[in-house]
């Protein structure tokens, strides 16, 4: 096996910046696609500053429910979507120091007709990184490993990891309550958990700080340039 790290998460529609430091941090990044959606999750939603004011804004879904495969859920309209959201990020961001950039990115992003929300989330990440000019290896979960469905969750990501050739895992901090890494250990796999420190940057409108916002917000308020460190912001515990 080789030193190489392989991150494996569900596909969110424009995440916020540590969903990308956990990206980067990976040379292997799997998108989750054939796991159960999440209901009130971050899959097709997030918030950005409109009006100087937090905003979580939602993307249409068609029926679902946690009984559904991510990668079984259709967008609902996503062109109504795309002009609605585009004029609210004009009345928001349009005085951002990275307004242009920022409006390409999200309109290259939903300039598409793609019908499957896991499809969009992918997109939203991949063409982040094409911005940036980042080579990353991303592979999705139910085209590479679909034989793997139906194993335990902490299994199944070893089986995945140990296929790829590797023995390095990296989880979102939020696993710690449901991944040990002892257990990882025994089964031959160096489980580590990624911490974003989320810095402070210069941000437009508002009184104070709103961290932990949609990458759109990032990137609207910071250059090419100033972007790339926020993603090795991070630590591995």
């Amino acid at each position: 096996m080789n030193g190489k790290n392989v991150a494996i998460m569900q596909p969110y529609v424009f995440p916020y910046i540590g969903y990308y430091c956990l990206v980067q941090a990976s040379d292997t990044f799997v998108f989750y696609d054939d796991v159960n959606y999440i209901k009130q999750g971050w899959i097709n939603r997030n918030r950005l500053l409109l009006n100087k004011v937090p905003y979580t804004f939602t993307i249409p879904l068609r029926k679902r429910s946690s009984f559904q495969l991510i990668k079984n859920i259709n967008v609902l309209d996503i062109k109504k979507f795309k002009s609605k959201f585009i004029k609210q990020l004009e009345q928001s961001y349009s005085k951002a120091c990275n307004y242009q950039a920022g409006m390409s990115y999200v309109d290259k992003v939903l300039d598409t007709d793609i019908d499957l929300i896991s499809q969009l989330a992918m997109k939203s990440v991949t063409d982040f990184f094409e911005m940036l000019n980042i080579e990353k290896n991303f592979l999705v979960s139910s085209e590479c490993f679909g034989e793997t469905k139906g194993i335990d969750k902490a299994d199944r990501l070893i089986t995945i990891v140990k296929s790829l050739d590797s023995e390095n895992y990296i989880n979102p901090i939020g696993g710690t309550a449901l991944y040990d890494k002892q257990y990882f250990s025994d089964k031959g796999v160096n489980l580590s958990f990624i911490k974003a420190k989320l810095e402070k940057y210069k941000q437009l409108g508002g009184e104070g700080f709103v961290g932990g916002l949609s990458i759109i917000d990032v990137i609207m308020n910071n250059t090419i340039d100033e972007l790339k460190p926020h993603l090795v912001n991070y630590e591995l515990v």
